[in-house]
């Protein structure tokens, strides 16, 4: 048995990634017994619905631009879960994150740790260990009750809300802001591109409330100049920016990100974020892995998600649209398949491999169905040309398992 099987069948025995508990107390307890490693790294947490992951690269990537030593925790992951921990954007090393998970074994079957408990506790242990001078930290669900809310950050950053983990979260986007709003400290600064102005009152009586200060990202002067395939080139506040992710979230995730930066770092140079921003991929977000034709890999996975992914489709010129979807059985896939379904020549359904026994009959009987995914991509592939595109979508796990089917091609 190799290291990431022996590491993937130890996480796994504590519940797999869809064990849940959205709760702290004995989290807490779990990190006092371990030294509280998460005490001893100055951190940043971001929040939001959408555009965590890539916001927290592109911050993470300015750090290390600047010369700082940077510890970044990034949930789910596509392939292993070594890219959960980064160090300086590196993945850590498969035997070394199985012999830490090994170290701490005992630790986690005490406390009775999840999947993402477990991990996160790991990270921790692993910033501390390689002497970071930050951490950036992406929420896992929610924030209040998140197990990466156990920091206390130099500041916070909540990217959007929209609906999304209904059940945990709340039925309204009122809750489910109040709920993401828990990583807001006393006296800190929170920085946002939530635009609704009912959801604006919420934040601004929570921050007077902590004695907390609030930024938006409108607050950033923002143009679009070109968007192609390859990229987009933008400007903020009259300055050039090319991001590698065409979309209209990536936009709004830069422009999040830069102003925090500015905020936060103003010791930071322009040109140091410029280059950083240039240099940040977001694998798994609109990921382009294979030309002629042309192959995305795209793991929007709520209905916000798609409906930015419609919009950046939408920008482009291009052959006909070929779609292999798959969703998670507690998402709205009725929806997300039937925004799908409008903007695709043709659409193939399938499952998520791992969640292959939660698979209903309602499921399978919203389009076309394939069960088997990999050959949902090889279907969809015999019948395309040259100029056309296959989209694979729906969810992060989905885009997970077939990335590995161009492994010679991608990397993290």
């Amino acid at each position: 048995m190799n290291d990431l099987l022996k590491l993937e069948t130890l996480l796994d025995s504590l519940g797999g990634e869809k064990r849940i508990n959205y709760a702290l107390d004995h989290f807490k307890a779990a990190l006092k017994s371990v030294g509280n490693p998460e005490r001893d790294v100055k951190s940043i947490l971001i929040g939001g619905t959408n555009g965590k992951g890539t916001t927290t690269l592109l911050i993470s990537q300015t750090l290390k631009g600047h010369g700082l030593n940077v510890s970044t925790y990034l949930s789910p992951h596509l392939q292993s879960p070594t890219e959960r921990i980064l160090n300086n954007l590196i993945p850590i090393v498969e035997k070394d994150l199985l012999a830490l998970a090994l170290e701490f074994e005992t630790t986690a079957r005490k406390f009775n740790l999840t999947y993402f408990e477990y991990l996160t506790l790991l990270f921790f242990v692993q910033a501390k260990r390689v002497q970071s001078d930050f951490s950036i930290v992406e929420v896992g669900l929610g924030g209040r009750l998140d197990s990466t809310n156990v920091v206390d950050p130099l500041a916070s950053i909540l990217t959007n809300v929209s609906f999304d983990h209904q059940a945990l979260l709340g039925n309204s986007l009122e809750a489910i802001l109040t709920e993401k709003l828990g990583i807001l400290r006393t006296k800190s600064s929170l920085f946002t591109g939530v635009n609704e102005v009912g959801l604006r009152k919420i934040i601004e009586n929570r921050c007077a409330e902590l004695d907390a200060d609030v930024h938006y990202a409108s607050e950033i002067q923002t143009q679009v100049n070109k968007v192609s395939w390859d990229g987009q080139e933008i400007t903020l506040n009259g300055a050039p920016f090319f991001l590698t992710n065409p979309s209209p979230g990536s936009v709004a995730n830069a422009t999040l990100a830069f102003l925090a930066l500015k905020n936060i770092f103003p010791e930071i140079g322009l040109s140091t974020i410029q280059e950083a921003f240039r240099k940040t991929k977001t694998p798994g977000r609109f990921e382009t892995i294979s030309l002629k034709p042309r192959v995305v890999l795209s793991g929007d996975h709520n209905p916000a998600g798609v409906d930015c992914l419609r919009d950046t489709l939408k920008s482009m010129s291009s052959g006909k649209l070929f779609t292999v979807c798959g969703f998670s059985p507690d998402k709205p896939y009725q929806e997300m398949f039937n925004q799908l379904k409008i903007i695709s020549d043709e659409i193939l359904l399938t499952q998520i491999p791992r969640l292959k026994d939660k698979t209903t009959a309602e499921y399978r009987a919203m389009g076309e169905f394939e069960p088997e995914a990999n050959r949902a991509v090889e279907r969809m592939l015999a019948k395309m040309g040259p100029s056309d595109i296959l989209l694979i979508t729906g969810s992060l796990y989905l885009v997970g398992d077939l990335r590995k089917l161009w492994a010679d091609k991608v990397t993290f």
